[in-house]
């Protein structure tokens, strides 16, 4: 199971697990905590020390100054996120609806979790993108999605999220965007909030 810190609200409460960004660690997102409904919270932290207390999901290569990101890396961190929830909720006898989300590398590794249509009861993708890889994919959602992105983010171009989510758009997808730069302002956390009370 991959390294993780948790909190427990009840055993058939719902569980919000949140992935971190490159170069963060599982302790990020756990401060989100106050600010949410009660719920569970599980935060993984990704496999991958890149040193000075970070850590990565998946490699990220440079080539003229773009991002190279590999999509069976992706997929293969997500299967593992995907096995570490299951042994998680089995220790600790948690069985109440999973909702999936994350920051930037963390919210890619998500949308490969919902596009892999794992079973989860809802997905929250703060400050990610769709792979160009998975722009022809036939997305399959069944389950409520909350796509959240700065207008100013340098880091990862509000124009790559916008596009893809695009391509997401239905009922039960919904995409906000804020004036802000690759971070979470307050205004983004509340809607996070609003969404997750549905579960």
């Amino acid at each position: 199971m991959l390294e993780h810190i948790y909190h427990i609200e009840h055993a058939q409460s719902p569980t919000l697990v949140l992935l971190h960004g490159y170069g963060s660690n599982m302790h990020d997102l756990f401060g989100l905590k106050p600010y949410l409904p009660p719920m569970n919270i599980l935060c993984f932290q990704a496999p991958k020390d890149i040193g000075m207390g970070g850590f990565a999901w998946y490699d990220i290569n440079w080539d003229n100054g773009n991002k190279i990101i590999d999509a069976e890396e992706v997929h293969s961190a997500a299967r593992r996120v995907e096995e570490s929830i299951a042994l998680w909720k089995e220790a600790h006898n948690v069985n109440g609806p999973v909702v999936c989300g994350g920051f930037s590398q963390g919210a890619i590794l998500s949308m490969a979790m919902l596009k892999g249509e794992y079973e989860a009861s809802g997905f929250v993708l703060m400050s990610g993108y769709m792979l160009p890889e998975w722009r022809n994919t036939d997305w399959n959602i069944s389950a409520p999605v909350l796509q959240t992105h700065g207008t100013m983010d340098h880091v990862i171009p509000y124009e790559w999220a916008e596009s893809g989510a695009k391509l997401l758009e239905n009922k039960d997808f919904e995409f906000k965007s804020y004036p802000m730069a690759h971070n979470l302002n307050a205004e983004c956390i509340e809607d996070v909030n609003r969404f997750l009370q549905q579960f």
